[in-house]
């Protein structure tokens, strides 16, 4: 008998042609004197004669110690309960046999076989595995986290968990493929694609309406098509996964697809295998279109980039002329409270925009009034053409020219977009995209052709598919994996990496079941928004602290904690493209919460898009004993007065009506037509309405607002907006939630939208946003040039200063401009005195202006008050006088900051903090 542990007998297998070991087979063997080799086996009842060199007997090996960090990773796979390895040599290298039990053993050439040591066995790592373990082992024993995490007892030094836990760089990869895209695609989405496929960790930032589905599927398609390894696409839940299925199953390319998950979807996935297979054979058997001539679609993607960024300014221009004539309509309501020179003589209204304001910000550094010189006069009447006896100082000339300014951009505007729009039909677009998108599915046919051809559909059962060498062939057959966060680890072999992970809707998914995940993948690509709902916590903190607040389970994300951990190093794409909701509607959530990143790639459609309705006045908000609150008069009013009014030609299942409180939400439900469907906005996460309806439920009165906080959440706030693609109407209480922040926001960036409607009052206009943006642009370039820096430098330092502070989370929501004309911060002049006005009709400013940035309401002016320009200056003392007594006519914060004071920082932060109660 062939004793295991002493002789390794390999024989050429008539399969492969490869050696392999058939030790436990043999019950002898012997060696003739020419070199053929005569065994017999399994007791005698077979026995063959190999010829020299089919068969090679290796002995004496030498042992492998092991221990409880190591792993035997075979063909990629890790192998656990290894009891033993014996190495085996001769002269053509090395044989590794690896048993588990003490008979159960396989041999492999040392090509295909290795040793890893657990990522886990690093200080840093240790510490956050046990932080994570310890606060899985205080939860409920039938907490479905318990199990994997006792399981979890090794981690692959190359799976993205054992990078994450080291904080280990990104790796960069460098995969030898052309891209395609059979599902459309813009820039955005083609970066983020190739930093996925290029990058180890990376970040999709996807925000609602930026087509995230269609950037998976691209990354899904280049993985298989590429033949760059198995894919997994996981998410909180089923839907989003499922989505991904169906869209490759209407392509044609379903068959690539496992769809596991949970027991029961694995088992009908495998049920249905027979029918999958015929679509494989006959797939096959179809006589498809010919293969794309690769030269032909790398041209035409070329082409189609460059379009695409032609497409992308288009849509921006779009942008930016709405925004420009809302701000007009503005303006003009501004303009007819005062009587302006007509000026259409003057050369300077027939240049460009930019050449008018250039002209107002030169002549607003002339603040002493005194008349240029002679060589200045020169080079003004070169650059602005002859001006006469115009006085720059006089504020109606000012406002004149400002009106100039925004009837020229305006058409600037429309003649970018007609130039893009010309550019884009004479190239013929959208042809070329179809194209483009038509050759791409080819690619991946011809790709998935080749992949199958020749092969007979095996049948694999959820009992065995799982198993070594079953599962690598499986992940052949099916490269594309689709399972839930939590199911992932069962779905796969023990041990096994997939070559990419895509964790879907990433913002709600929580740090201890992505680790789980992490556990199983060599790359990932982590796609959600942060400024989306995140995960549901427990709020059940425990004595366990995390060893960096990047992994703090109970404030994280998979998302939050992957960019708290990398920051700038993260490779992260956003997404900018915006296909879903009306440029309005989309156009709060990203000034509120996106930073003005998104391009509405849509239309305008109705002429109002977004309402606020208010309730008569009292407290009708009522707090449950059993939790929860309701608010039966919003209820009312969304019943009898905004449905029949607002909605009407809309039919009901169009209609979606949103809120916080569950309570509140089943009480919509109970009182309206079946076909309204009603939520809350955690629930309404992922779908879309054509109409949605908020009720804000509170109201205010000091139980109302202790509800504030958890209504007044940004993340709610973007997410109730963000469902509705044509309409948004807001329903809330008659005071309409002045001590709110987002929901305030909110109304007033809905009141700026219909101008001569305001549901809000203020004494103060509106800041002109997109003038006074540009303006200083140009101002401080060209200030720097003409002014004495040292005179000017504690407006500098100001200016520095709110900037700063203006960067901060808090503040978010607030812009600065400098040299803002009085007059353009009033809405008449009819409470002023004649001196005043006097003051106010020449060019009378403010140093600075902070305002909200969405909805464009002033916060605090700031005066910057120098000691030889203010203090030792009557004359300037006096003026300071009048600006002061017109900002307390109108109700404006007016903060003076002297060079010689301190604490000035401190004391913008209360200005600030004052005015945003």
């Amino acid at each position: 008998m062939i004793d295991p542990r002493g002789e390794a007998v390999l024989i050429t297998d008539k399969s492969t042609g490869l050696l392999s070991d058939r030790t436990r087979d043999v019950d002898r063997y012997d060696v003739g004197s020419d070199g053929t080799t005569h065994i017999a086996f399994r007791g005698g009842r077979r026995s063959y004669t190999y010829r020299p060199g089919n068969v090679r007997i290796l002995r004496a090996p030498r042992p492998l110690p092991l221990d409880a960090r190591m792993r035997i990773e075979v063909a990629g796979v890790c192998w656990s309960r290894v009891t033993a390895v014996l190495i085996f040599s001769d002269r053509d290298g090395e044989w590794w046999r690896v048993f588990r039990g003490d008979a159960d053993h396989y041999t492999f050439p040392a090509s295909l076989i290795r040793v890893v040591t657990s990522a886990e066995q690093e200080r840093g790592a240790a510490e956050v595995l046990r932080y994570f373990r310890e606060v899985v082992d205080g939860r409920p024993e039938d907490d479905p986290l318990r199990d994997p995490y006792r399981r979890l007892d090794f981690v692959h030094p190359e799976s993205v968990l054992g990078t994450y836990l080291r904080a280990t760089p990104v790796v960069e990869r460098d995969p030898d493929t052309s891209l395609i895209f059979p599902f459309r695609c813009n820039l955005s989405q083609r970066t983020a694609v190739e930093l996925g496929l290029r990058r180890s960790i990376s970040v999709i930032e996807g925000p609602p309406g930026t087509g995230k589905t269609e950037t998976i599927l691209n990354l899904v398609a280049n993985i298989v098509s590429a033949r760059l390894g198995s894919v997994g696409v996981i998410s909180y839940t089923n839907a989003a996964v499922e989505n991904v299925g169906e869209k490759l199953d209407d392509l044609g390319f379903g068959h690539i697809v496992a769809s596991l998950g949970n027991k029961e979807k694995t088992e009908s996935f495998f049920a249905a295998q027979a029918r999958r297979n015929a679509q494989v054979e006959s797939t096959l058997r179809a006589t498809g279109s010919a293969p794309p001539q690769p030269d032909r679609l790398i041209e035409l993607d070329r082409r189609l980039r460059d379009l695409q960024c032609t497409e992308r300014v288009r849509a921006e221009r779009r942008g930016e002329l709405d925004a420009y004539r809302l701000e007009l309509r503005h303006f003009a309501r501004h303009l007819e409270q005062d009587q302006v020179p007509d000026l259409e003589h003057l050369p300077l209204l027939r240049r460009s925009s930019g050449r008018i304001l250039d002209y107002i910000v030169e002549t607003g550094l002339e603040d002493d009034g005194s008349r240029p010189g002679l060589l200045r006069r020169i080079r003004r009447f070169f650059r602005y053409g002859a001006l006469g006896n115009l006085d720059p100082q006089d504020t109606a000339v000012v406002l004149r020219l400002q009106r100039a300014y925004y009837d020229k951009r305006i058409a600037e505007l429309q003649a970018e977009i007609d130039s893009a729009e010309e550019t884009l039909r004479t190239a013929d677009f959208d042809r070329l995209a179809d194209e483009h998108q038509d050759l791409s599915g080819r690619a991946l046919r011809t790709a998935l052709d080749a992949r199958y051809y020749g092969r007979t559909p095996e049948t694999y059962t959820a009992q065995s598919y799982r198993r070594a060498p079953t599962f690598a062939r499986f992940l052949d057959d099916y490269p594309v994996v689709l399972s839930t966060c939590h199911s992932l680890r069962r779905n796969l072999a023990g041990g096994y990496l997939l070559d990419y992970l895509v964790i879907d809707e990433a913002s709600q998914v929580d740090l201890l079941t992505s680790v789980l995940a992490l556990s199983s993948c060599r790359n990932v690509i982590v796609v959600g928004d942060l400024c989306q709902l995140p995960p549901i916590s427990d709020n059940v903190r425990g004595s366990h602290h995390p060893p960096s607040p990047v992994y703090d389970c109970h404030g994280h994300s998979i998302l939050s904690s992957m960019i708290a951990l990398y920051g700038d190093r993260l490779p992260r794409t956003l997404l900018r493209e915006h296909y879903r909701s009306d440029p309005r509607i989309i156009g709060f959530c990203n000034k509120a919460f996106y930073g003005g990143d998104l391009i509405p790639y849509t239309t305008r459609g109705t002429a109002n898009p977004m309402t606020v309705v208010r309730t008569v006045e009292g407290n009708h908000m009522r707090q449950h004993r059993g939790g929860g609150r309701t608010n039966r008069r919003e209820l009312d009013v969304i019943r009898e007065e905004v449905i029949p009014r607002q909605c009407d030609g809309v039919d009901a299942a169009d209609i979606g009506i949103t809120t916080p409180y569950r309570r509140q939400a089943d009480a919509v439900a109970d009182a309206l037509i079946a076909d309204v469907q009603s939520d809350t906005v955690h629930k309404f996460q992922g779908r879309q309405k054509p109409v949605v309806i908020m009720t804000t439920v509170l109201d205010e009165t000091w139980r109302g607002r202790t509800g504030l906080a958890f209504v007044d959440d940004p993340q709610k706030i973007n997410v109730a907006v963000s469902r509705a693609v044509d309409r948004f109407i807001l329903v809330t209480n008659n005071a309409m939630m002045p001590t709110s922040r987002h929901l305030r926001d909110l109304i007033g960036y809905i009141a700026y939208g219909n101008p001569g409607e305001e549901v809000v009052d203020s004494a103060v206009v509106s800041m002109f946003d997109l003038l006074y943006r540009e303006y200083n642009d140009r101002l401080r370039p060209l200030a720097a040039r003409l002014r004495n820096e040292m005179a000017y430098r504690s407006e500098d330092i100001i200016w520095t200063a709110l900037r700063d502070i203006l960067a901060e989370k808090q503040y978010a929501h607030l812009d600065v401009v400098n040299q803002v004309l009085l007059r353009n911060l009033l809405p008449d002049l009819e409470r002023l005195t004649d001196r005043q006005v006097a003051f106010v009709r020449r060019r009378a400013s403010v140093d600075f202006v902070v305002y909200n940035r969405v909805t464009n309401r002033p916060q605090v002016a700031v005066e910057v008050d120098g000691f030889a320009f203010h203090e030792n200056n009557p004359a300037q003392l006096a003026r300071d006088d009048l600006k002061d007594e017109i900002a307390d006519v109108y109700g404006l914060r007016l903060l003076r900051l002297k060079t010689t004071g301190s604490l000035e920082e401190q004391r913008i932060r209360q200005a600030l903090d004052a005015t945003d109660l």
